[in-house]
Formats: structure tokens, sequence, C-alpha cells
């Protein structure tokens, strides 16, 4: 066959012999550039890429890694390195593979990071429900990252959002993920694992703060506590559903009369939404450590430091000064090492009685005679030693509350009540703040907010008093001590006042 091909060519006339080169020379040269192209086609990312838009409602945008505006059609892939930008009237889901996929609800961003078969989604702004069908492969890898959170995603399904104050949150709806949180000022890291039915929030910090500038608030979640978009996604997904309430212990029909009524607007949404927008960068909750240096609560080490030296009956000062100043001198030697160990082992009810006996007797000594003063004036200045740190120590407070304790996921909230998220995780006159706010069971119905603040290991009423330039919680103990456990000045500059008791 091959003999009878090549006696056919060497029988062709020269002419057809250049035009049969030609052409072979042009099918190789097409099929090495073919090959090349196709390559580097492949090599680009696009095809490898198998993200794809599958669902969009209302206004939807989608940029490049450049910031250059993609057409939004339907099963449009998506570029490693493109951008997903919902209005407040939009929402998109976008398949990462067969078996990802993630939904932005409405005011959110996300960019999307693909290399090989580790995957990245970047949220910006808003909430994204996530769901993964299968569990990821040894080599594979899904993160969710906020400013502050990195969630490990290895098959499960949940919700990322902003909450109403900036902060980043965190709901597992089946399976158990691994939730990684840094404090950009301090870069210090901690770790922690969330469960199918769980919360989480990230909180930080100041960086002197003993127990760390990073920390989280874990809390378990029923059924009308869960934000309304993840309560609408389920909804929608009646396989997911199942498996969720299997993993959680939440109620199947709770929650799709949930998702019903607020349908027909029998519940308001807004109550189960948490607010997508970040209105907050995540460390707001340093802003009230301004606290002024020289502010601590009094404390008892004042009480010997007052002025023992001007309680001293001031009547007689004047007149016996001028032949009595030079004289005690040698007399009071021994009463400085008297009367330090007297003054806190005095007892209040013994030391009015005997000064006011003493001081009229050498009174007129000083006036009729300066020869006698002499004698009697050393043995009047010793004696009002004890008399002014009784007044000054009126009662020691001993049992001064322990404002530092940081309750734990272990920490019980009182029924009825709640993290307060503008209150909580605060710094004030050196202490932490921790306010949880709502009403107890005995109180439902009522108009007054009721407070209580994490003191001396447990939740402790406190008082709220405002007016329109401060708002200030105090807490008073058994004893009817009253001390200021945080005060807010609403100015510029937020700066808190002065404490006191």
């Amino acid at each position: 066959m091959l003999m009878s091909i090549v006696d056919k060519f060497k029988q062709m006339t020269t002419k057809k012999k250049i035009i049969l080169g030609s052409v072979s020379a042009f099918v190789i040269v097409a099929a090495v550039v073919a090959f090349i192209m196709i390559r580097s086609y492949l090599n680009s990312g696009y095809v490898a890429t198998t993200m794809r838009l599958l669902r969009v409602e209302g206004t939807v945008s989608i940029e490049d890694s450049e910031g250059n505006s993609k057409p939004v059609i339907d099963n449009i892939r998506f570029e490693s390195g493109d951008a997903l930008t919902t209005g407040s009237d939009g929402l998109a889901s976008v398949g990462l593979d067969d078996t990802k996929i993630v939904t932005l609800q409405n005011d959110s961003r996300a960019e999307f990071t693909k290399k090989g078969k580790k995957l990245e989604l970047k949220l910006t702004k808003g909430a994204v429900f996530f769901e993964v069908t299968e569990k990821l492969d040894d080599d594979e890898s899904f993160e969710i990252k906020t400013s502050t959170m990195v969630v490990g995603i290895r098959g499960t399904s949940g919700y990322v959002f902003y909450d109403e104050d900036g902060r980043e949150a965190l709901i597992i709806t089946d399976g158990k993920v691994q939730v990684i949180a840094t404090n950009p000022d301090t870069m210090e890291s901690k770790t922690t694992e969330v469960l199918g039915g769980q919360m989480v929030k990230v909180y930080l910090y100041d960086e002197d703060r003993e127990e760390g500038s990073v920390d989280f608030f874990l809390d378990n979640l029923e059924e009308d506590e869960v934000p309304a978009f993840t309560l609408q996604m389920l909804a929608e997904n009646p396989d997911l559903l199942d498996k969720v309430c299997a993993d959680t212990g939440w109620d199947r029909e709770t929650i799709l009369a949930l998702v019903e009524a607020m349908n027909s607007g029998d519940v308001e949404e807004q109550t189960l939404t948490p607010t997508a927008t970040p209105t907050l960068s995540p460390t707001p909750t340093k802003k009230p450590t301004v606290t002024p240096s020289d502010t601590p609560t009094p404390s008892p080490t004042r009480a010997p430091n007052t002025t023992p030296t001007n309680t001293p009956t001031p009547t007689e000062a004047p007149e016996a000064s001028p032949s009595v100043s030079p004289s005690p001198s040698p007399s009071e030697e021994p009463s400085p090492s008297v009367s330090p160990s007297v003054s806190p082992s005095n007892s209040p009810t013994t030391s009015p009685t005997v000064s006011p006996s003493e001081t009229p007797s050498p009174s007129p000594d000083p006036s009729v005679s300066p020869s006698t003063s002499p004698t009697a004036t050393p043995t009047n200045t010793n004696t009002p030693t004890p008399k002014p740190t009784n007044t000054d120590t009126p009662t020691p407070t001993p049992t001064m509350p322990d404002f530092n304790g940081v309750p734990d996921e272990d920490t019980e909230i009182p029924e009825g009540f709640e993290p307060d998220a503008d209150f909580w995780g605060k710094t004030y006159d050196n202490h932490n703040v921790y306010i949880i706010s709502g009403q107890p069971p005995e109180e439902e119905g009522s108009d007054e907010m009721y407070f209580k603040g994490f003191i001396d290991g447990e939740w402790k009423p406190l008082k709220l008093e405002s007016d329109d330039e401060h708002m200030e919680f105090s807490y008073t103990t058994s004893e009817g001590e009253t001390y200021v456990y945080f005060q807010y000045f609403f100015s510029s500059t937020d700066e808190p006042l002065e404490s006191t008791t």
C-alpha cells in the first residue's frame, strides 16, 4: 500500500507535487496552531473553571478582576477574580461546581477565586447562604472569608453574614465547620468549631486584654431565631430541609410555618433577618476604651492618705501656735508609732467619746498661761490622730464587685434576655463590660426594658439612667454601695465620663 502511494507520487508532474506539498504543509501548520491555541485556552483557567450563574432575581451585576462589567445572563461562566453584587432587590445563585452552590441575598457582594481544586469566596458585604452536597476530597478546599473570619467548609450548609453592628457571624445548618478569627490590629488568631444549629460571632478587643484580643460568642438557635433568608433557602430545598432538621433537631413544620407567615406578612421579616450591610468595621468594640486613667473606682487605699493633720481641733491651733509649735516636736516622736497601728484597728465607736473629753481640759492652759501649754498640747495633738482615720473610713469596701469576669459558652443567659450588641465586650474604667437586655418571664409584656451585667461571675441587675448627653449603667451591692458599670457620652468623640460611686 505504502509503495503504491510512493509510486503514484513519483509519477506526478512537478506542478502537482508542489501543490500537494503546499496543501500538506498548510494542514500540518494549522494543526499545530490549533493545538497551541487550545492548550493556551485551557491553561487560561476559563474552561477549567466550572463556576456558573444559576439564578438571578432583581438587580445583579458582575465584574471581572479588572473591574469591567460582564453581561448577566443565565449560565454565564465565572472566571477566577470575578465579583458578584446584588442590589436592594437582588438575589443570585452561583454553582461553584456540581456539588457546591452559594446564594447571595440582597445588598451583598462576593469575590470568587479558584485555583485548581482550591475555592475561595470573599464576602465583603451582606450575606451568603452556602450548600455543599458532597464532602470534599482530601486535596480539595473551600473557604468563605470575611475581613476577620475564615470558614473552612468540607461538606456542610450554612449562612455567613454581617450583623447589625458590622460584626462577622456564621450559622451552621448542618454538619460542622472550623472557624479561624484574626484581629487585624494585633494579628492574634483563635480557632473554634461550630456545629449544626449553632451561631458564632467574632468579638475583637484591645491588645492589652488579659484574655486576648479575639473571642467568640457561641449560641444554640431555635427555629424562630434563624434569619429569614436562611429559612427561605431551606424551605425551597426539601431534601436539604430534611437533612438540616435531622442534624439540628429543628422541626420541619415549624420552619415551613415561619416562612409562610413571613411571605404572607404575618411576621415581620426584619425581626428574623440580620442587617446584611456592615455599618461598622468589626473593631468598634474598642471604641469606648478611651477610659480616663485617673478615674478608678474609689478604693479603701485612699482612706489613710487623706488629711490626718487637718482634723485636729482647729480652734486651738491659732492660739497655741506661737509658743507650742517648737515644743511638741520631742513629744511627738512616740506618737507616729502609735497612730498608724491604732487607726486601722480602732473601732469608730470609742474614738469619738475619748477625743472630746480631752480637748476641753487642756484648752484653758494655753489660753491663760503660755508656760503650761507646751506640756499639755503634745498630748492633745496626738490624741486626735484616730479621729481623721475614723471619719475617712466609714465603711471599707472589701466587697468591691468583680467586673472583670468574661462569660463563656458555658455561661447561661437568663430566660428572656440576650446579649446587647451595643454593650457587649466593651471596656470601661479598666474593667470588662458585658450587658444583656430583655424582660424576665414575670415582666413579659411590659414596656420596660431590663438590663443585667456580668458581675462577680454571674448576671446582676443594672440600673439605666440616661439623658440627651449620656447614658449610665450602675450596680448597687447588697451593702448599698453603688458603682458605675458602664457610662457612655453622646458626642463626636464618644468619650466615657468619669466613674463615680
